[in-house]
């Protein structure tokens, strides 16, 4: 356990590398990220190659025995080549370029820009692979970022024709799945194919496109392979040459949510996934149970130890900011990390650069590259995390609940959301909710995991269920698993078309129960009643019928006053519950308590609103983290005697933290 920080050496006078260093080393500072962004001084011209300042660099901070992270600059492709190469451009949604200026403006289908990004990777591999200081590569820098996984360009039109030939082979086929019937959209070749360009129905105002449902989920799946192929030809040059492992650093399903890439596909060449966590900034708040999902969903794509590769550490924005981190915050927000199966926590930046889209973005030190009270605080959060490096391992939390994160369904759900409202991340983040209130950990699997060892599996608004994924789960629960199914599961099938087997459709026998009828609540607000107390529905009702399934809880109003909302079916050794709607926080906690019960999982300590319990292990130790996420001290009543590892001070009766305050206990 140990953190670092993303720093620019070509932002800086050479003079002030030796400041940085000694500041580093002393704040424990293990580890830097160089070299993202850095394509135009690798290759100022084309064809004329300058490793002079990265030689320098990594030399100079090797003698502070400060590790790095070393990045393949894609990312930003340099001006001389969007002149000479304008067909390495993407285009927008309406088929017009992003234009040079900012980042990201490249196409991952683009032959040119693949041929030029091997090229430079090859050399840098092959000149650094050796380096004493390096010990990590990052390929690219938040891949799929700003709305760039989807490009509508003609090379990705002619590239998405020989994906859809390779998966369909013949173009009747292609119609039967997609249902081209309608609307007189049949195709005599797949050289016809379309790319869903903005069309005559498109509505950013209502989220409509207007494309063919079944082209749409392709195209998301198409634009998620072709990110995937652009980053492992990067990690397949770069294992030409070095054994180091190699990572990329993803995004979050909140507040920078919409990449569009399946991580899951994503991570497996992967030797560790990060991501970068941003909490209060420009684009607004998030809340930490959404931060502690975030870090579960991560440490859930390679089920090991990840690194968060940009941590806030000061006020940030682009065009404004948010707001100064409150002291006591940046110790927080890295202990929830920790806590949450992180080993490295990189903070962004080092210190604010003076110029530039980022000038407003703070890192630990302000413009002036002065000691300040943030990087006071991040000097003590290093020196506590080697002294717990010396007594642990990576930690990783122990789940025995699972959410299935599907997403093919994600993409299905973002093309027809159902519903005023529906969002597929948020119902995911009310059913993680309930969890992190109580301290009980929860992992993410994708419909292909194995669900051995969970006691309790969710799968909520599993929209499309393929039939191995349909038989894990029945197999999941015949051994004596516990399976909650929510509303709008197993009803479409893979090329997104809706089944016409009554709804759940292929979960139905599974579950017990059909709905034969159902209410979208657009405007409306729904009471219902059950094991889970009085609740409210906001989103969905399914009315439900059950056939081999016993009630749980009722609807209270409306016309179909006292159907059942709730039902648990008895399959082989194992229970499925079906929630046919949504519930308010109170009524979802209830309801995960009692499931939890069910399933035999228990609280560590009594819940105290905003206060996060985490129960990790190195596999060969235990530690409980105890972080208060409140502006105002609380007390815990304790039923076991701790000591606490930062003070080494004995627990006995009670334990108190300070507003923003984390015990970590044994």
């Amino acid at each position: 356990m140990r953190i670092g920080a993303d720093y620019y050496p070509e932002h800086w006078d050479k003079e002030r590398w030796k400041i940085d260093a000694q500041m580093m080393v002393k704040a424990n500072i293990k580890v830097i990220r160089i070299g993202e962004f850095a394509w135009s001084l690798y290759e100022p011209e084309e064809d004329r190659y300058d490793f002079s300042w990265m030689d320098e660099a990594l030399d100079y901070f090797n003698q502070y025995g400060i590790k790095v992270v070393l990045c393949t600059p894609s990312a930003t492709p340099p001006k001389w080549m969007t002149d000479r190469y304008p067909d390495i451009f993407q285009d927008d949604i309406h088929g017009n370029a992003k234009i040079f200026g900012t980042r990201k403006h490249y196409c991952f289908n683009s032959d040119t820009y693949r041929k030029k990004t091997s090229i430079l990777v090859d050399k840098i591999a092959e000149r650094y692979a050796g380096h004493p200081a390096v010990e990590a590569w990052q390929i690219d820098n938040e891949l799929g970022w700003s709305n760039t996984t989807r490009c509508y360009c003609d090379k990705c039109k002619k590239k998405f024709q020989g994906w859809l030939k390779n998966k369909y082979k013949t173009i009747e086929n292609l119609n039967k799945k997609y249902g081209t019937v309608f609307w007189s959209q049949i195709y005599n070749s797949f050289e016809e194919v379309i790319i869903p360009r903005a069309g005559a129905c498109y509505d950013t105002c209502h989220d409509t496109q207007g494309q063919n449902p079944g082209l749409l989920l392709d195209y998301d799946r198409f634009s998620s392979d072709s990110v995937i192929s652009f980053m492992n030809e990067s990690v397949d040059r770069i294992k030409k040459y070095s054994n180091k492992p190699i990572t990329t650093n993803m995004l979050d399903a909140a507040v920078n949510s919409g990449t569009g890439i399946d991580y899951f596909k994503c991570a497996e060449k992967l030797d560790f996934v990060s991501w970068d966590n941003y909490i209060e900034f420009q684009w607004g708040i998030a809340q930490a149970a959404t931060v502690s999902r975030d870090h579960a969903l991560l440490r859930s794509y390679k089920k090991r130890p990840f690194w968060v590769m940009e941590q806030q550490s000061g006020a940030c924005g682009w065009s404004k900011m948010g707001p100064t981190p409150t002291p006591g915050k940046l110790r927080l927000w890295t202990y929830q990390a920790v806590a949450n199966g992180a080993d490295t926590v990189v903070y962004f930046r080092w210190r604010a650069c003076p110029f530039g889209t980022e000038e407003y973005w703070h890192g630990i030190l302000n413009h002036d590259g002065k000691p300040n009270r943030r990087y006071k605080e991040i000097s003590q959060i290093g020196f506590e995390m080697e002294k717990l490096s010396q007594k642990f391992g990576a930690l990783q939390p122990k789940a025995k609940v699972a959410i299935i994160k599907s997403f093919d369904s994600e993409w299905s759900h973002s093309i027809h959301k159902h519903v005023e409202g529906f969002q597929y991340d948020e119902l995911l983040l009310s059913y993680y909710r309930p969890f992190y209130d109580m301290g009980i950990a929860v992992d993410f699997v994708s419909p292909e995991d194995t669900l051995e060892g969970y006691s309790l599996v969710l799968a909520p608004a599993f929209l499309i269920v393929p039939e191995d994924s349909r038989n894990n789960l029945e197999n999941y629960v015949k051994n004596g698993g516990t399976l909650l199914i929510s509303f709008r599961s197993g009803i479409k099938d893979e090329s997104n078309n809706m089944f016409q087997e009554t709804v759940p459709g292929c979960l139905r026998e599974l579950a017990g129960v059909e709905i034969n009828d159902y209410d979208p609540l657009l405007e409306k607000h729904i009471k219902v009643s059950g094991i889970f107390g009085k609740g409210q529905a906001d989103l969905w009702c399914d009315i439900i019928e059950p056939t081999s399934a016993k009630t749980l809880g009722y609807y209270v109003e409306d016309f179909y006053a006292g159907k059942s909302c709730m039902t648990v079916n008895k399959v082989g050794k194992g229970n499925v519950y079906y929630l046919g709607c949504d519930l308010d926080d109170d009524a979802m906690r209830q309801l995960m308590e009692y499931l939890s019960e069910k399933a035999d999982i228990a609280m560590e300590f009594m819940n105290i609103e905003g206060v996060e319990i985490s129960n990790t292990t190195d596999g060969n130790q235990n530690a409980v983290f105890v972080m208060n996420h409140n502006a105002y001290p609380i007390v815990i009543d304790m039923n076991h005697s701790y000591t606490e590892l930062i003070t080494d001070v004995k627990i006995e009766d009670t334990l108190t933290l300070e507003p923003y305050g984390v015990a970590i206990l044994q």
